[in-house]
């Protein structure tokens, strides 16, 4: 076929534009024709838009994924209109709609794409950005309504659990201009040496924790936020000042001249725009605003500076909807709990669970039990080492194979642990550690309670720990209460471990 690809483009909208008194329902499948003709063979950008928007809409079939594909081809040379689609097409995935269209077989998954955020972001970020390299490409009302997407993405993102590289990227695609060279650099260096200590880490199951490398990244993203600051997006900053934060919160572990930085930037996160909209009002929610805000108030007292934790705690009790109205620094968790109380000593006597274990203690037999069972634990291989686990007596010889290993090492960015001895901090767990949970609320783990069945006996029975025996009666079929919002956490009786030497640093996050 020969001719302008342009006006048989035209000509196949307006078959497709008419009802059918000439050709019936044959218009369209003719328009769709000369649509293809000049989007495949002609590689016309028009046509390639209206069949993506054609399929788009259902017509000849419903099929996001060949629009998102001939709108990524008219993206490429530039449609305006087709680079916002594919930002579309790419972030809504497989909505509820679609989920059920292919639920009641009327339409085929292999139609359908699945959400990609960081690509969505990338063709929302080719869209904003259109006119400052292509002007005479760009309309301004296509740039405005890619730059509300982008508003969307932002939280979007903020909500989700991403990839290193994936968080490098939406980082690169989140701003309305391009970026500079400096930050560029600044970040790519980060992430490069983030991405290196994450590998470290994970290969030595948290025993080796770079301390050169943490001090690198924190240098580049400090500089980023102060120097570079005014310049980036709201997402750019969260993102700049929540990796800033994951790192300042082991190096204050390590070394109290960084607490300073730390609570200044935990402050910072906290009360950034977009840390503020994901706040916990329950256990389960997500909460950024809550822990900075928390982690704030903790690193300014861990200073003794009262004056800034309490500023932060006023500050906290303005957001409107989290849960962070604490009546005092002394007692800030991420979730708070008007009718808890904080003091930091408790009489042991208030406490059954605490009663029976003394009471069974006293006992020598019980007492004998209990030690042999925690010189089990010891003997397991712990740290998160590679390899089988096997239970042995004190012959050597093997009782029975585990699925589970012994303590595990407790790495907790915003708590200090710090050891004396060195070799002690980086060996098997640590210097902190720990072998559960034995009881998470919902149920008693089988293979750790073989390990320690004393002192799990001991507490099955004691009515006083935080279990689902007190959720609250059934609702339509729901809980008004999940275990994690009842119990605060996951872990509601556990064996933990701290060597001669080791120090864990005062904390004021949580309720007792």
């Amino acid at each position: 076929m020969q001719g302008d690809p342009d006006s048989i483009s035209k000509a196949a909208r307006e078959l497709i534009r008419r009802d059918g008194p000439l050709l019936g329902k044959q218009n369209v499948v003719l328009g769709l024709a000369l649509y293809r003709y000049c989007a495949d063979e002609r590689d016309h950008a028009d046509s390639q838009a209206n069949l993506g928007k054609m399929y788009l809409e259902g017509v000849p079939i419903l099929s996001p994924k060949r629009a998102l594909e001939y709108f990524q081809r008219a993206g490429e040379q530039g449609h305006h209109a087709s680079l916002y689609n594919s930002c579309h097409v790419m972030a809504n995935g497989i909505s509820e709609e679609y989920a059920a269209l292919i639920a009641q077989g009327k339409s085929m998954a292999s139609e359908f794409v699945e959400r990609d955020l960081v690509g969505s972001f990338a063709y929302c970020h080719a869209a904003v950005t259109l006119h400052e390299n292509y002007p005479e490409l760009a309309d301004d009302h296509i740039t405005n309504v890619s730059l509300q997407a982008m508003e969307v993405l932002y939280n979007t993102v903020v909500m989700s659990d991403l990839t290193i590289r994936e968080v490098a990227d939406a980082f690169i695609f989140g701003s309305n201009h391009s970026l500079s060279q400096d930050v560029l650099e600044l970040w790519t260096d980060a992430v490069t040496l983030l991405i290196q200590f994450n590998e470290t880490f994970v290969e030595t199951n948290g025993s080796h924790q770079d301390e050169q490398l943490m001090m690198s990244i924190y240098r580049n993203l400090k500089i980023l936020v102060e120097d570079h600051g005014s310049n980036l997006s709201n997402l750019q900053m969260y993102l700049a000042l929540d990796n800033l934060n994951d790192f300042l919160g082991p190096l204050a572990g390590l070394n109290d001249t960084y607490l300073e930085d730390a609570a200044i930037y935990a402050e910072r996160l906290a009360f950034s725009s977009l840390c503020m909209n994901r706040f916990a009002v329950s256990e389960s929610d997500g909460a950024c605003f809550n822990g900075a805000a928390a982690s704030a108030i903790s690193y300014y007292r861990r200073q003794g500076n009262d004056a800034g934790a309490e500023h932060v705690r006023l500050l906290a009790n303005q957001h409107p909807h989290a849960a962070t109205h604490w009546n005092t620094i002394l007692q800030t968790p991420r979730v708070f709990h008007k009718s808890l109380t904080a003091k930091p000593w408790w009489n042991f006597m208030d406490f059954t669970a605490a009663v029976s274990l003394k009471d069974a203690y006293r006992s020598s037999a019980t007492r004998s039990r209990i030690l042999k069972e925690l010189e089990t634990v010891i003997s397991l291989q712990e740290g998160g080492l590679r390899g089988e686990e096997y239970v042995v007596d004190s012959s050597g010889e093997d009782i029975h194979k585990l699925d589970i290993e012994g303590v595990q090492r407790i790495f907790t960015p915003y708590i200090g642990v710090r050891s004396k001895d060195k070799e002690k901090a980086k060996n098997g767990a640590g210097g902190w550690a720990e072998f559960g949970p034995l009881f998470d609320g919902m149920k008693w783990s089988t293979d750790r309670c073989s390990i320690v069945p004393t002192i799990c006996n001991i507490l099955k029975g004691d009515m006083s720990l935080c279990s689902e025996a007190r959720l609250e009666p059934l609702t339509n079929g729901t809980p008004k209460k999940d275990i994690q919002t009842l119990c605060g956490s996951g872990t509601v009786v556990t064996i933990l471990r701290l060597r001669p030497g080791t120090s864990v640093s005062v904390q004021f996050r949580y309720s007792a």
